[in-house]
């Protein structure tokens, strides 16, 4: 897991998460990446965390944030 953040996911560093409600019965985040222009945070992925007994059981990415997030209510962009 290391190797991929440090590898192709660098371009996640400086991510912002916010809260999305649940999906399924699971929380759900917004994750938000950094601008390639560096104004703001462009989405980057709806997170939905499945919780067990134990912990975090499993953390599914859904990569198509223009239909998922207004779905959600989440902003379409985030300012700096």
């Amino acid at each position: 897991m290391f190797r991929w953040w440090f590898g192709a996911g660098i371009g996640c560093k400086g991510s912002r998460v916010i809260p999305a409600g649940t999906a399924n019965g699971s929380p759900a985040f917004g994750q938000y990446k950094p601008s390639a222009t560096g104004s703001g945070y462009e989405p980057w992925a709806l997170q939905v965390v499945e919780l067990t007994p134990e912990g975090v059981g499993e953390i599914t990415f859904f990569l198509d944030t223009a239909k998922l997030f207004p779905l959600f209510g989440l902003p379409p962009r985030l300012d700096a």
